[in-house]
Parts: C-alpha cells; structure tokens; sequence
C-alpha cells in the first residue's frame, strides 16, 4: 500500500503518535517477559537430602555432615528413579521444587511443566495468527493480556504440580498471544525506515533484568507469581490511548475508521491531514460485494513457490531464535557463579544487540545483518564448548562467551522478526508472524529438553546443538529477499488473468494484480 505508507511520511515517518503508540504497546513486554521467564527462579532446586540416603553417622546438626547428605542424596537419586517422600529442603528458597518435593523420580517434572508451557504458547501464536488478521490488531491485544493476568495470578493457588502446569499451558498460550500482536501492530503505523528501530527496540530485556530483581527479593514462588502479576495490571489503562491499526482497517475495507484515526495521528502531530481521496477509492473497492475482502488462511502462506521457500526460512529462523534464545536462558541455572547475577547479566547483554541492528540494519540490510548475528551465536556456542573442553575450570571465560552468544542471537532474533515482517504482503502478515511464532514455539518446546542434556557428563554439550542451529540459519537467510528499503507489500501478488477486463473505478482486474479479493 504505497499510497498509505506516502501519507504515512506526510503525517510524520514516527511522529509524536507513533512513538506514543510504540513505547505503550512495547511496554506489555515486559509483564509478558515476567510471565514467561518465571521458570528460571520456579524450577531452583533448594539444597535438600533425603533420609533414606542420608549417611547414619551424621548428624544434621553439623554443617559438613548436611553437606555430606545433600551431596549423598543427589549422588543417588540421580543414579536411581528412587522416591523420596520425605525429602527435607533449605527454607532459604521455597520454589515448586520443594513445594511438592520434585526430586529423585519427579526431578523430570520441572522442565516437563516448561515443556508444557511452550506447547501453549505454539497454540497461542497459531490461533492469534488468524484471530488477530480477522478481528484485528488492538481488541485482541487486550483480551489477551487481561487473560494472561488471570491465569497467572491464578497459578499462584495452584494446589498441585499438576493443575500448575495446567495453569502455565494457558500462561503460555496468552503470552504468545501478546507478543503476536504486540509485534504486528506498531509496525503498521510507521514507514520503512522505521520498521527495524520499531520490531528491535522494546521491553523485553527490561523485563528480564527486572525478573532478577524480583526474584532476589521475593525467594516464595507464590508471592513472586502474585507480585509480577499484579504489578502488570497498569498496562490494561493504557486501551484509552492505543488506537487500532489503519493499515488493517484499510487492508478490511473500514476506511471512515481509519481516516479518523489518521485524523488523530494528523491533530496529535500538529500536521494537517493529507488528500485521502486515493486510500477512500481503494477501500472502495475492497468494500464492493464482488470484491469483498477475503479471510485468509496459513495455506496462503505457501500459495507460490517463491512464498514457500520465504516462509519456511523464516520460520526457521523463528525456531532457531526461540530454542537458542530460551535454551540459554534456562540454562543459566547450570553456569556458575551467583544465578540473579547471570540472569541480570544474560538481559543486560541484549541491549548492545538491538543497538546493533537499530543502528546498522538499514544501512547494510536485513541479510548481512541477520547472517552476522547468527554466525557470531553460533560461534560463540560452539567457543563454550571448545573452552570447557580444553580446561572446564575458566568459568570466567564460560560465562562471558556464553553472554556473548546470548546478546548475538537477541539481535539475530529482532533482525529475523524485521525481516519476516516485511517478507509477509498485509493482507497475511499477521498469519504470517502467527506462523512464524508457532515455529518459534516448537523452539520453545525443545529447549528445556535441550538444556536437560546439561544433566549428564557435559554440562555445556547443550551449546554445541544451540551453535549448529545457529550457524545453518545464518546461511540459510542469505536465500532471502532484501526487504530493506522496500515498500510493505500489502497483497499476494499473483499472475492476472489476461482474459480478465472487469473494470472497477476505471482500474482494470487485469492491472489490479491482487489475491486479496474475492473474484
């Protein structure tokens, strides 16, 4: 939709509307990021021992003979599917894990409940794909998020482990809902250029850091639950302020509500509000019977040869970011030195990324940016390994190759989402991301069991899988269209019928080109 994206530029490329837009959809990251990444302090294991195991000559009163039984205990449970009952824990931390004593033959249960949580947000990005391209971008990004704040809250009063993971298969769903839409939707309200400051920069290392935060001061994982939910409740006033998409209301025929919304952008931004005339013709057309818009599918996702071929590597790449980014994440449990600390780290280092790409994204293209990043997290996966090999005590030198591969494939994953966006016409694009965040999911679903090979003799073998996952999809997005630069395409773009002659507002069928209307 050229046409739309020139008035764009004469309203303001990212004028005082759109950051305004921006920053307070962007803000429902970091609430989105608690909910997602609360496994990381839920799943610690307090030191415990199991009388069964523990040794008759110590005495719980000594401190070396509790240590003697913490380590006899984990010695033997992890060499036996053994129960332990009467597991006794440290009060210092109360997670899920002492909650309902996760150790010995359930030690599986924790990542088996992240596993759970992953499944739900592939079914989240699947339906929010489709709902969100029907019903649009702004009532659905709500509804979500309201949901999301229910079920969390409501996880907290969970009386066993098994109605919690069911709690966190729905928290998961809802999470991947809100990010389908959170990334959609502040797109289609800027130009070109600012497509990747606006898809890279948000709130989501913020959340991780604040996480941190949360979870060194608050060690019971009810009230940290109860805590990061009612902490996001102030993101539900910002619906007064957050104006539905135009470019969807035009993409659906609704041109008087998108004009009044462009009206608005035009007030806000003190500019006057340009000739619609063109944009008014258009919708025109789309509302007539006969050219009524179509409700797309996932099927249309793979329509030619050309928007196969794009849409599985994208989606690739999705699954590749979503396993290696959350794989690592979970995985700072296992690496050593204090776990707040690295996980505050493990959010800080994703803000030189994003810098990266902001900065140098437009100016070299979405390829060569995408394929750096990936390369440099796949490499640095691979270094973990390499390191530990050589001399598994330069754990400085671990932690700080393995934050390194964190922040490269942050900012492989915000590229690969820029890229992605403008690979989909609009007409799809929502579908499009949908699908792309469900590939991400199924990432989502095995890393936790990628990081379980961490359990065995290797506790970095997890970076070698996460490194050649990273280093094909950087090869593979070189088989990509550049986008940069370019126009949003807003239509599936198909060859015409030559014996078509249907004229509509004096535009032939045979020029319009499009398969974004019924025939």
């Amino acid at each position: 939709m050229s046409e739309f994206e020139s008035i764009l530029r004469q309203l303001g490329s990212f004028g005082a509307y759109q950051k305004r837009v921006f920053i307070l959809v962007s803000m429902f990251e970091t609430p989105a990021a608690w909910a997602m990444l609360l496994p990381i302090f839920l799943n610690i294991a307090p030191e415990w021992k199991c009388p069964e195991f523990s040794d008759s000559n110590a005495t719980l009163t000594n401190k070396s003979s509790l240590e003697k039984n913490v380590a006899l205990s984990a010695k033997q449970c992890s060499e036996s599917d053994t129960l332990c009952p009467g597991a006794v824990f440290s009060e210092d931390i109360q997670s899920i894990v002492s909650e309902w004593s996760l150790v010995c033959d359930r030690m599986k249960i924790p990542s088996t409940i992240t596993t759970i949580q992953m499944c739900g947000l592939l079914v989240g990005a699947l339906l929010m794909g489709q709902l969100a391209d029907i019903f649009g971008r702004r009532k659905l990004l709500y509804i979500a998020y309201s949901l999301l704040l229910a079920f969390s809250l409501g996880s907290a009063f969970a009386n066993s482990w098994q109605l919690f993971a069911a709690f966190r298969f729905f928290i998961g769903g809802l999470v991947g809902s809100v990010m389908v839409v959170n990334f959609v939707l502040p797109l289609e309200f800027v130009t070109p250029d600012w497509r990747t400051f606006c898809g890279c920069v948000g709130f989501w290392a913020v959340g991780l850091m604040t996480l941190a935060i949360w979870g060194y001061f608050i060690t019971n994982w009810r009230y940290l639950i109860i805590s990061t939910s009612v902490a996001g409740v102030f993101m539900l006033f910002t619906w007064w302020f957050v104006p539905e998409s135009p470019r969807w209301l035009l993409s659906k025929g609704r041109f008087h509500e998108a004009k009044a919304v462009l009206k608005k952008i035009a007030e806000y931004n003190e500019i006057s509000l340009p000739d619609l005339s063109t944009l008014e013709m258009e919708s025109e057309v789309r509302s007539q019977p006969e050219k009524r818009y179509k409700n797309f599918s996932y099927w249309h996702l793979f329509r030619t040869w050309s928007m196969s071929k794009n849409s599985l590597i994208v989606m690739y790449g999705w699954f590749v970011s979503s396993s290696v980014y959350y794989g690592l994440n979970f995985n700072t449990s296992n690496l050593a030195g204090n776990l707040h600390l690295n996980v505050f780290i493990s959010g800080l280092v994703e803000i030189p990324a994003l810098v990266f790409v902001v900065a140098l994204n437009n100016r070299f293209g979405r390829r060569k940016i995408t394929l750096s990043l990936m390369l440099l997290a796949g490499i640095s996966c691979v270094a973990v390994l390499v390191i530990s090999l050589i001399d598994e005590s330069q754990i400085v030198s671990i932690i700080v190759v393995a934050m390194i591969g964190k922040s490269a494939i942050s900012g492989g994953w915000a590229a690969t989402q820029v890229f992605s966006a403008e690979t989909f016409p609009t007409v799809i694009r929502n579908i499009g991301i949908g699908a792309c965040a469900m590939s991400a999911r199924i990432g989502g679903i095995a890393a936790p069991q990628i990081v379980r090979l961490s359990k065995g003799s290797l506790d970095v073998l997890p970076f070698a899988v996460f490194g050649g996952l990273a280093l094909l999809c950087g090869f593979l997005m070189l088989c990509l269209p550049e986008t940069n630069n370019q126009p949003l395409q807003d239509h599936i773009v198909t060859v015409p019928d030559p014996n078509s002659k249907v004229k509509v507002n004096g535009v032939s069928e045979e020029e319009i080109h499009l398969d974004g209307v019924d025939s």
